[in-house]
């Protein structure tokens, strides 16, 4: 029977020794959240390709077009390349949320906003993205479909892209709450009253359901424009924030910092 054999396990230090100086990007402790951070602009760039340049359902379409109009949107190709696209990259959504989680979880709040948050992001992918383009997708699938079949999923789709900011109210509430509640000072105070304020216009949306024509229906003034006008300044506010919050938080704070400053271990036996 051989003898086991024993070898030291070369510590950071010793590592980042050899390691040349180009590839020093590589020792960065928060590595993993500037990875996640920097999906962001990418899903968020190809989400405004599929949803305006490519496929044209945003900005929204009347509810009152005519059959005929309907019809032609919903049987264009570029919703079923729309759709591929949107499948392919969804996933990058939870990525996005996973940089608020984290800073959540500094925050000297209870774990339930950030759980809450994280439930309220998936209710919301669900039913205000891959509904809807399952909806426009499946109407230019089959080229033979009813009209009235096709009517039925054009509306279907814009009352779920639209009508289901309700479900991201309850996600951005606890972000907001956890912001003002938090006495860690993470993230500016201020933006957790711009969070509150910014998703209390959403709740603008719930009217689509009822109002067909107005500032109230999903293409109107105060359900869809009203909130684009707040949303877009905000989304970007908030992400600058974000990145200063990575940037300035302390290498003992992270998970992986014991990891990194481990010593020598012994190997397997052989």
């Amino acid at each position: 029977m051989s003898a086991p054999i024993t070898a030291d396990v070369p510590t950071t230090e010793q590592l980042n020794s050899v390691v040349p100086n180009k590839l020093k990007w590589y020792r960065n402790k928060k590595l993993d959240q500037w990875i996640c951070f920097w999906t962001v602009p990418f899903f968020y760039t190809l989400f405004g390709i599929i949803f305006v340049p490519l496929s044209w359902m945003m900005p929204p379409r009347s509810p009152n077009n005519e059959l005929a109009q309907i019809v032609e949107f919903m049987q264009s190709q570029n919703l079923l390349i729309a759709t591929t696209l949107l499948i392919l990259s969804i996933g990058l959504a939870a990525v996005a949320n996973a940089c608020y989680a984290i800073q959540m979880r500094r925050m000297s709040v209870s774990p339930a906003f950030r759980i809450a948050f994280i439930m309220g992001s998936v209710a919301g992918c669900i039913v205000g993205c891959l509904f809807p383009m399952f909806c426009f997708g499946l109407g230019a699938f089959r080229p033979d479909y009813d009209p009235k079949i096709l009517a039925m999923l054009y509306d279907f789709g814009y009352l779920s892209f639209i009508g289901s900011l309700g479900c991201f109210c309850i996600m951005w509430s606890m972000l907001g709450l956890a912001i003002i509640l938090d006495k860690n000072r993470i993230l500016p105070k201020w933006l957790g009253y711009y969070t509150v304020w910014q998703y209390m216009t959403e709740l603008f949306a719930a009217t689509v359901w009822i109002a067909k024509t107005g500032p109230f229906a999903w293409d109107g003034v105060m359900a869809f424009w009203f909130n684009m006008v707040l949303y877009v300044p905000w989304q970007i506010i908030i992400y600058y924030q974000i990145f200063l919050a990575i940037k300035n938080q302390p290498d003992s704070e992270l998970r992986n910092a014991d990891i990194a400053s481990s010593g020598p271990a012994t190997g397997a036996t052989a």
